[in-house]
């Protein structure tokens, strides 16, 4: 039932507030229908932020709608439903008009920004990312809100696209212009949140999150690279297995970030193979670990048998085939690796869908 007003609500919304329903000249996107959007709404709905936004967007070519917008963040009934306060809301407010440098200052306040950070509200959070976005690409700005990158970061509990790439583009402005002396207090904690970003469905939500991983990596200083280690071990799976994506930008940054995780890592051979792209080889190189270490990959393999691209649940099946084989005492067990490795090396220039169903089809 709950489920059927929702969609019913949604529907309403959407027509209300659709770019096309209604002549350009008038102000018809009312003070209601857009308080409705930040008050009931489900705050935590992507629909909700996608109906925000949209409103946003007509904003920017609409002074009236903009207006409107202005004074319903200057109604203190919403410092009661957010839990903040009337200098909080003022904040919201400034992300809405015109960046200017006094207006800009005015926003830069951590304290009160990472306050408005912990609001579980998507079009709340769009606000303060928006704002983030803006100081973020100040040089001086940008070192004043370093420290609430960990907050930025935590936005992606909501799983949500759209926030992804503004709080992994805040990362990278930050990480860009404060320079590697000032970014080490939190590149350890950033590193973490940044490994399931690795196989989201937004193709820009992986490329910048696998860039600043890169870039996460060369800020580290020598006494946080023992803490990191395992971070970067984590992550040599999953850039592997994307080094075969489809979208080749995603397939580029995922080849350059595996070099440079074996660099950090100090792993010659990996670093040579990661050079010359050698798919077959890397796995070879992950293989020859502990086992425990083995046993890790393994886990880290299995999500992307589900993946919707064949080519990385190819690499997924591949992988995941060698690994029990490799290190066995028996002679005939290790031929039979030996002749899955030849047969997967014959089959690279096949289409992902007939390598899957030769893979299948070993001989007994």
């Amino acid at each position: 039932m709950c489920q059927r007003l929702w969609s019913s609500s949604r529907e309403t919304w959407e027509a209300r507030v659709h770019p096309y329903s209604r002549p350009s000249s008038q102000c018809w996107v009312s003070r209601d229908v857009q308080m409705s959007v930040l008050t009931d709404l489900p705050h935590s709905d992507s629909t909700t932020l996608d109906i925000w936004k949209r409103i946003l967007s007509l904003a920017e070519n609409s002074e009236c709608i903009l207006d409107v917008l202005c004074s319903i963040l200057q109604d203190q009934e919403l410092c009661g439903i957010f839990n903040i306060t009337p200098a909080e809301l003022d904040l919201l407010q400034l992300t809405l008009i015109h960046p200017t440098e006094e207006n800009l200052q005015e926003l830069c306040k951590p304290a009160l920004l990472q306050r408005l950070l912990k609001i579980e509200s998507l079009p709340v959070l769009w606000l303060v990312l928006r704002g983030l976005v803006l100081l973020s690409e100040r040089p001086e700005m940008a070192i004043g809100i370093r420290d609430l990158l960990p907050d930025v970061m935590k936005t992606l509990r909501f799983a949500n696209t759209s926030i992804a790439l503004k709080a992994s583009k805040i990362s990278r402005n930050v990480m860009t212009h404060v320079g590697k002396r000032e970014a080490h207090p939190i590149v350890v904690e950033l590193a973490e949140k940044l490994l399931p970003l690795f196989s989201r469905v937004s193709s820009e939500v992986q490329v910048g999150s696998i860039l600043l991983f890169k870039d996460v990596m060369e800020a580290v200083m020598w006494w946080q690279k023992r803490n990191m280690r395992k971070t970067v071990h984590r992550g040599l799976l999953p850039l592997l297995f994307q080094m075969s994506d489809e979208t080749p930008s995603v397939a580029e940054a995922s080849g350059e970030a595996l070099v440079r995780c074996a660099k950090f890592l100090n792993w010659k051979e990996l670093k040579r193979q990661a050079k010359r792209k050698g798919k077959m080889e890397i796995k070879e190189c992950l293989l020859r670990q502990d086992r425990q270490t083995a046993n890790e990959y393994l886990w880290l393999s299995l999500p992307y048998l589900q993946n919707s691209q064949a080519s990385l649940r190819y690499e997924a099946v591949e992988f995941i085939a060698l690994q029990p084989l490799r290190g066995d005492a028996h002679p005939a067990v290790r031929s039979v690796a030996t002749g899955i490795i030849q047969r997967c090396q014959g089959q690279k220039a096949e289409p992902p869908q007939r390598r899957l169903i030769g893979m299948c089809c070993w001989p007994c």
